[in-house]
């Protein structure tokens, strides 16, 4: 008898281990959400993430926040799209002359999301955080270059500068980590402690090897009225 009864002892024990191990709200604190950036849901989870952080930690009634990292899998930089800069100069000489042309031109950053400007601020900064520290690449999300240059128009021309700014661009997996199991997607009772948002791309000036070009186009018939003949 006191072998069964040990016996009966452990296999209870054994249950009971079973049945905390399978506990839906244990399987809740570890539960995840995948997403694609271009999903929209993806934009909402971003939302809600921001609200819970800004509110958790300044209402003491308030326990949920969340964080938000980026782990970045891929960088790559290149000449972003060539933009005029800049005034156009119309040359009515019968020859080829250099105008000195001063310009002034601010290049932004670009992501995957449509969200506030609050938002993007928090992602931002995560995104910098992380290429800089894997890459170490400097980002900034806003650069302005102005100077001075030569630009030669042949005659009967209009001429302008083009520019090309540098962009870095980076891809990888934003994660957003609740404190609290969080209800992300409507028509269902699942709630999710994390969120990934795969394939995430930040874009932003690297500040080197930009490419000014000098661009020239015949004047219209209208306007070569007026060049020297």
């Amino acid at each position: 008898m006191p072998s069964i009864r040990r016996a009966s002892i452990a296999a209870g024990i054994a249950a009971g281990m079973l049945g905390l191990t399978a506990s839906p709200a244990a399987a809740a604190q570890n539960r995840t959400l995948t997403l694609e950036a271009s999903d929209p849901l993806a934009a909402k989870a971003l939302q809600m993430c921001y609200d819970a952080h800004k509110i958790g930690p300044l209402d003491p009634y308030t326990t949920i926040d969340c964080k938000i990292s980026y782990a970045p899998t891929a960088y790559r930089t290149g000449p972003g799209p060539e933009h005029p800069v800049g005034d156009r100069v119309f040359n009515y000489a019968s020859t080829t002359v250099t105008h000195t042309l001063a310009w002034s031109d601010t290049v932004t950053s670009s992501d995957s999301f449509e969200v506030s400007s609050s938002v993007k601020s928090a992602i931002w900064g995560a995104a910098e955080v992380a290429v800089t520290a894997k890459y170490t690449k400097t980002w900034t999300r806003s650069s302005t270059v102005s100077q001075t240059d030569s630009l030669p128009v042949p005659a009967c021309n209009v001429g302008w500068f083009g520019r090309a700014a540098e962009m870095g661009t980076a891809t990888g997996d934003l994660r957003l980590d609740f404190t609290s199991d969080t209800k992300i997607r409507s028509g269902t009772k699942k709630r999710y402690r994390h969120v990934v948002i795969k394939n995430s791309t930040f874009s932003a000036p690297t500040g080197k090897n930009d490419s000014l070009i000098a661009r020239s186009v015949a004047m219209t018939a209208e306007q070569r009225t007026a060049c020297a003949s």
